[in-house]
């Protein structure tokens, strides 16, 4: 059995794309998944899957399943346990990590394009700081995400990629999930 995360964008933050965690985690075992957990409500969900999947396919089919049945168009990112365990490891802002709320994972659905990484050096960032990492963007926000001048929400059109964050303490939880 393999270990995944499932991260949802925008779930449970407005009042148009709701649903309860015990409903995500009855949809995520009726796509045959097992052992399945959600951390905090905000869309978090880890599960086992028989043998190596494809991240992008297991997006695609929940995805499909939160539109066919709770009608909610949803993005999801997965990660499998073994790259979020790498993610933890491999913070290019050591120094920061035990401040969760300044340091920030942005998960892609792919790695964006050189030409796009390069061009995120003209962005206005103020004190901000930001390392993409293959699907992934670390993000240092000194003054908090209420603070922040760096790609808050515009990572999606810079690097022309599907985008969802998480604040370090959920991405540090959800590592641990995957080991347990």
């Amino acid at each position: 059995m393999s270990r995944y995360v499932a991260l949802l964008r925008g779930i449970n933050v407005g009042p148009k794309k709701r649903i309860r965690m015990d409903d995500l985690r009855a949809l995520i075992e009726g796509l045959g998944y097992s052992d399945v957990k959600t951390y905090v409500n905000s869309g978090n969900v880890v599960f086992s899957a028989d043998g190596p999947q494809d991240n992008l396919a297991l997006a695609n089919g929940i995805e499909g399943a939160l539109a066919a049945h709770h009608e909610l168009d949803v993005p999801v990112v997965v990660r499998s346990g073994e790259e979020l365990v790498r993610i933890v490891a491999n913070n290019p802002f050591p120094e920061h990590a035990a401040h969760h709320k300044t340091l920030h994972v942005s998960f892609l659905s792919e790695e964006p394009a050189a030409d796009l990484v390069d061009s995120l050096a003209r962005v206005e960032r103020g004190e901000d700081d930001y390392r993409v990492l293959g699907k992934d963007v670390y993000l240092h926000y000194p003054n908090g995400m209420t603070g922040a001048v760096f790609m808050v929400n515009g990572l999606d059109k810079a690097l022309k990629v599907t985008s969802t964050s998480r604040n370090w303490r959920t991405v540090v939880t959800l590592a641990k999930m995957t080991v347990e």
